[in-house]
């Protein structure tokens, strides 16, 4: 009962094991269910909820008795997924617009297609009558992350080590697009911890900060 939000949280996943033949890990957030409306809209994109006769039937089983396993993975970084200016598309001032070219890279499926293994084995366990086939392609990012990664290679990151662009002297990075990979976890305290770094190392080089 309640709001729909993680209500609970495994990072059993979280750390690199080698033997699952994948780097890094994922956190698995455990969802109560939803109110009457998504129910249904849940029922219906599963399957679960048929038209007719037994549709009461069918709903009384999912509403309130149902419940979600999300994955949280680390998407590391990959050579083939880039943003960059767009030679045809431009904005509302004429500028090129930006062009995200992205595809999901092998590590972040078996990291997937692992993590869809253990949410069943977990509902399973605790007695699910039933379990929705998972969704293994990396379906959505509410948290964006990476894309100017900060680093003392001007030739591998964007930012150097304190959110200054390798080639732009007085452009400043301060939000997570300077992270080197994205994160299993929400990310705001990072980021807040690394954009409090930057003002500081910002406030320090005041003299010469543009040199």
């Amino acid at each position: 009962m309640g709001p729909t939000g993680c209500a609970l949280w495994s990072k059993e996943f979280y750390e690199t094991d080698p033997d699952r033949g994948f780097a890094r890990g994922y956190t698995m957030e455990i969802v109560r269910g939803s109110g009457p409306v998504g129910a249904a809209m849940t029922g219906m994109m599963t399957g679960r909820l048929p038209w007719g006769k037994d549709h009461h039937e069918a709903y009384e089983l999912l509403f309130d008795k149902h419940a979600t396993i999300v994955t949280v993975g680390e998407d590391l970084p990959e050579e083939h997924n880039t943003v960059t200016l767009d030679p045809n598309a431009c904005d509302s001032n004429g500028m090129p617009a930006a062009k995200i070219s992205y595809t999901l890279g092998d590590n972040s499926k078996k990291m997937l297609e692992h993590a869809a293994h253990r949410a069943t084995e977990v509902f399973r366990a605790a007695g699910a009558v039933a379990v929705s086939p998972p969704i293994t392609t990396g379906v959505s990012s509410g948290h964006a992350m990476g894309t100017a990664r900060m680093g003392i290679d001007g030739a591998r990151s964007v930012v150097n080590e304190w959110g200054r662009s390798h080639d732009v002297k007085n452009l400043f990075i301060v939000d997570s697009s300077v992270f080197v990979t994205s994160a299993g976890v929400n990310p705001t305290s990072t980021l807040q911890a690394v954009a409090l770094y930057i003002a500081d190392s910002m406030k320090k080089r005041l003299a010469n900060l543009f040199d």
